[in-house]
């Protein structure tokens, strides 16, 4: 399930079709999912919950502000994949 999907969402009344794809990395792995033509990532913490990434702490510069209710919602689908 490495290849590129689609990550609906419905956010303030709209369904928003998120291009996402699954990173492998040896045993760990990430969800990126583009938002508004900004890339974020999402990994497990420990609780096995999804969390965004900070993107400067992989090197590609700050965070962009995405709204917090939005990336719930986009951890909610991810975990609902994964369960």
């Amino acid at each position: 399930m490495t290849e590129p999907f689609i990550l609906s969402v419905l956010y303030k009344g709209e369904t928003l079709q998120l291009p996402a794809q699954l990173l492998l990395q040896g045993y760990i792995h990430r969800f990126k999912i583009t938002v508004r033509d900004t890339e974020l990532l999402f990994e497990p913490d420990e609780e096995g919950l999804y969390r965004a990434v900070s993107m400067e702490a992989m090197g590609a510069g700050p965070m962009p502000a995405v709204d917090r209710d939005l990336l719930q919602l986009i951890q909610e689908q991810l975990a609902a994949l994964s369960a």
